[in-house]
């Protein structure tokens, strides 16, 4: 029984690294050919829809098209599908289905000054802007540099790149706040509040920072919130927010209703709401539902003394599980923590582990062939795996001489 343990501890550790390293290797390498002709741009290639999403830089042709719009207050096209596509087309690819805009205005802060820049500099200024911004704060944060570099090199990492999205800076702003908070509340908070520009990125902070009593944080979090609505408010105008309460919000809800597509955006999701809709669970149960896991995420934030060292991946796990609108590019904070767990355990990883973090990259392929979106499980999975207390193994007694 002894060998058979010691065989099969073997294979897990050994195939956890090849299967590690292979699927890894190959996700870099279709992300090196997803980029490269992105660079061709800036010699002056036409502009070409680009993988992996069949879109001009994936997500950033909506962001730039909408920087725009907010510059010259067209707040009404900003917020009408039909409107937006069409202004996006004009300035854009004519003739395309783009996606619609519909976040809040405080978004339009980073938005409209990226769209001064031509629209290939601006998306790669954006993403090389996270990098380097990602990397002082997980470093401020506390986290060694192979922990920081396998982060930024994860699976969610890489998918975010491609869609040139918020979920890299996202993970690493809602690190850094949870650790300096813990010395810093004031600073902690304050970088909790940045939020504003894009709310489901950080949900869960308010909820820790109440459950830990720490009333500055929470403060200053509320505090850089508003005032990021404020600014959005005095640089835009009620338009701005008038058109995104009335407009903005229903396309969300139209959004959310919208019938679960395996192979498309609905396969990278990471909610509980996608989950059940990919099971044929209907918007108003579902909706339900959605507002039970996240009630119970909260309270699981409120109600459990975290210990240091697990606050960062509870927190992580339990955003993930409380916000309906979720996909994997958000998730290179999962990649953090599990990198960090690794680490903690120097470095002694199982199969488990290597498909925890290779799921990301997995997600859109397990979707299409099981016709469900099954995220949640696999962040529970990393929740146990990187936050729930373990007894210490019981070690046999010193024989008696």
């Amino acid at each position: 029984m002894t060998r058979l343990r010691a065989y099969l501890r073997f294979i897990d550790r050994f195939g956890a690294i090849a299967i590690l390293l292979g699927f890894w290797g190959i996700f870099l390498v279709a992300f090196a050919q997803h980029m490269a002709p992105r660079l061709g741009y800036l010699a002056g290639k036409p502009i070409g829809l680009d993988a992996p999403c069949n879109r001009p830089e994936c997500d950033f042709s909506v962001f730039w098209p909408a920087g725009k719009l907010a510059q010259a207050h067209e707040f009404a096209t900003l917020y009408s599908p039909p409107r937006f596509i069409d202004a996006a087309g004009q300035m854009l690819i004519p003739h395309f289905p783009y996606q619609t805009f519909f976040y809040m205005p405080p978004t339009l802060l980073v938005l409209a000054p990226l769209s001064h820049f031509p629209f290939e500099i601006a998306a790669l200024s954006w993403i090389g802007f996270c990098i380097i911004a990602s990397l002082l704060l997980l470093r401020l944060a506390g986290y060694g540099w192979a922990v920081i570099a396998i982060g930024l090199l994860s699976p969610a990492a890489l998918i975010d790149y491609q869609l040139v999205q918020f979920g890299m800076l996202g993970g690493a702003l809602m690190l850094a706040a949870i650790r300096l908070g813990q010395r810093y509340p004031v600073l902690g908070g304050a970088l909790s509040g940045l939020f504003a520009i894009k709310p489901q990125l950080g949900l869960i902070l308010p909820v820790l920072w109440l459950g830990q009593r720490r009333w500055r944080a929470f403060a200053a979090c509320g505090a850089v919130g508003l005032g990021l609505c404020l600014l959005s408010y005095l640089c835009f105008g009620q338009g701005a927010w008038r058109a995104y309460l009335v407009q903005g919000r229903a396309q969300s809800v139209a959004l959310l209703g919208a019938p679960f597509d395996a192979a498309g955006e609905q396969g990278w999701g990471a909610s509980v709401y996608w989950m059940l809709r990919s099971f044929g669970v209907g918007t108003g149960l579902t909706g339900g539902l959605q507002i039970v896991a996240t009630l119970a995420a909260f309270a699981a934030m409120l109600l459990v003394k975290w210990r240091p060292a697990q606050l960062c991946a509870a927190a992580v796990c339990l955003n993930l599980i409380a916000v309906p609108y979720e996909y994997t590019c958000y998730m290179t904070a999962y990649g953090v923590i599990l990198a960090q767990s690794a680490q903690n355990r120097h470095w002694r990883i199982g199969i488990l582990d290597a498909l925890l973090f290779l799921w990301p990259s997995l997600c859109l392929v397990i979707s299409i062939a099981t016709r469900h979106e099954l995220t949640p499980l696999i962040v529970l999975a990393a929740l146990w795996r990187t936050a729930l207390p373990r007894p210490a193994p019981v070690l046999p007694a010193p024989a008696q001489e």
